[in-house]
């Protein structure tokens, strides 16, 4: 494998070794193991970060999807490996790194065990028989969680943000992700999380202390000022329109020839009486703020709307996204307006204040005391000193939300420090010993490489890896299952009373998809180019 970052690009080279008495195509196993083992200088808390340059970007993290989401390979096991971490990422949030990681390790336990002869597809089925195991074994020392305890989601969110590049300010970000979710979901009902009700505001300027979750609902346009319109409106009523207020155009392109002055004053007065026939109707309405939908074929809103708007004292937001309609729709308890005709209260928004809401330079409209029985969205404004540490804490504080929403989705928690994994191997070297032959010795090869974690947890916070895994070793084979790697302390202890703890989502996703990817390596025997 060449240099790990040139570029923004991982460039992995296919390799040609094959098995010359057996002839086995091995490349595939080599090269994603080789992925992996670059990949795994960044687990854990004093994990590495990696720098991924581009012509246009500096990018900084240590999450394991995006720095493998903007590398380059040219060999297809290797993009295989990247799907198995966007797979996670997508569906849990966090374990990018780990999934990667343990995908490697059991590469590397595979290909030990085709070099000493055992078939492919005998390994296949221990595999198989492997993750039912690991499967019964993580349930089996997992504990449930109730939602109601917020100190528990809070320390499950922590534990998320320690491999972070901001894990100095988890203490901020954790409490935000916890009540957050707790704002958009009903707790006793739910089994799901849709994190697309949570918007995430970036603003340049100030430090990530001051990243806040607003209060109702935060967009991220400013007020219209030009005619010296309001900014604060008490007691406000909301449209949100979807048309223009601004002079009616053809549908396609023509030229209008006006002959003379007397058509064009005529033409003039037409489109101001127009313009003014609209305001009339949006005040008679009780409407006080108005948001209005940008739009691609004509301007959304006139100079003269404006200033007639603005002496009305209506407050006037402008250009809003498509994309972002039905977001500020949920959040307002509004409806979408699409014509001047069908402008009434009843399709209105409620809000106590609507103010604009300054951030040294740039600007938000803020919606407070919105009257909603229940809010369904949020809306969180993160605050940085440049964008690399704007980019890096959204990336942190989703994975926060994901770790959240996978305890609703599976009320379970496991203790962290590598613990769960240690008890795993030895189990399954315990439930070895009861069967026989090949996969006797499969099980124990694949309960040796469960080990990966803490061995690489250790070694990155420079500890003497070996040693720790001994420690680990003997303590749960007294019985202490929850007995991990304390990187703080240097040392092992209760994980459960450090509130280092995960949820089991995380970990039984990540097994299931190193597992499925290494059966579907086995299954590969040879890479054909098309013609």
């Amino acid at each position: 494998m060449e240099n790990f970052l040139k570029k923004k690009k991982l460039t992995v080279k296919k390799s040609n070794h094959v098995d010359k008495e057996e002839g086995q195509d091995f490349s595939n196993f080599i090269i994603s193991k080789a992925v992996s083992d670059s990949i795994r200088t960044s687990l854990g808390p004093h994990g590495m970060d990696k720098i991924i340059i581009s012509d246009t970007e500096i990018l900084i993290t240590n999450d394991g999807a995006t720095i493998l989401e903007n590398a380059h390979f040219q060999h297809p096991a290797a993009k295989m490996l990247v799907n198995i971490s966007k797979s996670q990422d997508k569906e849990i949030g966090d374990g990018t790194t780990t999934v990667v990681v343990l995908t490697g390790s059991l590469l590397g336990t595979c290909l030990n065990c085709l070099k000493k002869g055992i078939k492919r597809m005998d390994i296949a089925k221990s595999l198989q028989d492997f993750l039912k195991k690991v499967e019964k074994i993580l349930i089996g020392i997992s504990f449930p969680v109730n939602l109601k305890n917020k100190e528990i989601l809070y320390n499950a969110a922590v534990s998320s943000l320690e491999s972070k590049v901001i894990s100095a300010h988890s203490y901020i970000l954790a409490p935000i992700a916890v009540n957050s979710i707790l704002k958009i979901t009903e707790l006793d009902a739910a089994s799901d999380v849709n994190l697309s009700n949570i918007k995430v505001i970036k603003k340049m300027g100030g430090i990530i202390e001051q990243t806040e979750l607003l209060e109702g609902l935060g967009i991220n346009y400013p007020v219209v000022k030009s005619y010296g319109g309001p900014v604060k409106i008490k007691e406000a009523k909301i449209a949100l329109i979807q048309f223009c207020l601004s002079p009616p155009t053809t549908d396609i392109e023509n030229v209008v020839v006006i002959e003379n002055y007397m058509s064009m004053d005529k033409v003039l007065k037409e489109e101001k009486e127009y313009i003014l026939g609209l305001c009339r109707k949006i005040k008679s309405s009780g409407c006080n703020v108005v948001l209005v939908q940008k739009s691609i074929l004509r301007e959304s809103i006139s100079a003269l709307c404006f200033q007639i708007l603005s002496q009305m004292e209506i407050m006037i937001v402008q250009d809003i996204e498509r994309d972002e309609i039905s977001f500020i729709a949920d959040s307002l308890g509004c409806t979408p307006i699409v014509d001047i005709e069908s402008f009434s209260i009843e399709k209105f928004g409620l809000a106590k204040i609507v103010e604009e809401k300054s951030f040294l330079s740039e600007k938000i409209t803020n919606f407070t005391g919105i009257y909603r029985p229940f809010f369904k969205t949020a809306t969180i404004v993160i605050r940085g000193s440049n964008n690399l540490l704007l980019e890096e804490a959204e990336r942190s504080l989703h994975d926060a939300l994901c770790v959240i929403r996978s305890i609703i989705r599976r009320r379970f928690l496991i203790s962290g420090g590598g613990s769960a994994e240690i008890e795993v191997s030895i189990q399954l070297k315990q439930y070895s010993k009861g069967i026989t032959g090949i996969n006797s010795f499969c099980m124990v090869s694949f309960a040796n490489s469960m080990e990966i974690i803490p061995y690489t947890l250790a070694e990155n916070a420079g500890l003497e890896p070996i040693h720790i895994i001994s420690q680990l070793k003997k303590y749960h084979n007294k019985g202490e299952k929850t007995v991990g790697i304390n990187i703080r302390k240097g040392t092992v202890t209760d994980m459960i009373r450090e509130n280092i703890i995960s949820p089991l989502l995380v970990t039984t996703s990540a097994m299931n998809l190193a597992v499925e990817f290494v059966i579907q390596l086995l299954k590969i025997d040879k890479i054909l180019e098309a013609i």
